[in-house]
């Protein structure tokens, strides 16, 4: 079971779960705090590679190949398809946590003929691992706006009401990253326990207290936490009230696969943190 909260990460820069071993092209997941006003140069990767950010605490703007994009106001993400360097900038007066997503491009684990069968004609890949090749898309940024939402039935067996949005989609993406999700859970409402066969991801709280279970493990999430829910790993999140729980979900497939999610048919309600 993966769960930390942010406030009891390093400010300056940090993985958000230290060991973790990841099955998928998910490189790397890092926090750090964005202080009042402040600028951040960001250096590139040496793997082309997508890279995104989920900001919690106020709008981010994002300098990248002279353009420039903006969060917009309150917890918002940017995503960039590049390995360059970059540039972000607290646009608020107060502290803005910042977690970073990188997934790679290419499966850099296959072997290099392979490797070359996906690219296009006439390109080396051998240059993939200085990210010769990178996208040239725009960046994709914006606000989780609880407005956009659409509520309907619990889903994955779970109980009550949730409202949810693809804010970004597998269409939307360059790499295997596959969901950018919002949602929020009504009080005494669940994502019931399911798991996915391929498909590693993190929730992210930004509002309201639940309970958390991971592997049959129950524990009380609050605004700043943060999970893990590794390739057929049980989970699902209840909210008992009295508020809503908002929160945001991550989500990398595994390359060149199809993924499948499996309920366990428990709507939590009766779990109770260990």
């Amino acid at each position: 079971m993966k769960h930390v909260h942010i406030n009891d990460l390093s400010q300056e820069y940090a993985p958000v779960f230290s060991g973790l071993q990841r099955q998928t092209l998910w490189l790397a997941f890092d926090y750090w705090a964005l202080g009042p006003r402040e600028v951040r140069p960001v250096e590139g990767t040496w793997l082309a590679c997508e890279q995104g950010y989920v900001f919690a605490g106020g709008s981010v703007e994002l300098t990248v190949r002279q353009a420039r994009v903006e969060s917009g106001e309150g917890a918002g993400f940017i995503v960039e398809p590049t390995k360059g360097d970059h540039v972000l900038k607290n646009l608020t007066k107060t502290y803005v946590h910042v977690l970073r997503v990188r997934v790679a491009l290419w499966d850099y684990r296959q072997p290099m003929q392979m490797l070359q069968q996906r690219v296009a004609p006439g390109v080396d890949a051998e240059t993939l691992g200085v990210g010769e090749i990178t996208p040239d898309g725009p960046p994709k940024a914006g606000a989780f706006d609880a407005q956009a939402l659409t509520w309907r039935d619990a889903i994955h067996g779970g109980c009550g009401q949730i409202a949810t949005r693809h804010v970004l989609s597998p269409d939307d993406f360059y790499s295997d990253w596959t969901f950018l999700d919002h949602a929020i859970l009504a009080p005494d409402s669940s994502v019931g326990y399911h798991y996915h066969d391929e498909l590693e991801e993190s929730f992210v709280v930004l509002k309201g207290q639940g309970r958390m279970t991971i592997d049959d493990a129950t524990f009380a999430v609050r605004p700043g936490s943060v999970t893990w829910q590794g390739i057929g790993q049980g989970h699902g999140i209840y909210n008992p009230g009295p508020e809503e729980l908002e929160f945001v979900r991550i989500a990398v497939k595994q390359a060149s696969k199809e993924y499948t999610t499996i309920d366990l048919h428990d709507d939590l309600s009766a779990r109770r943190p260990t």
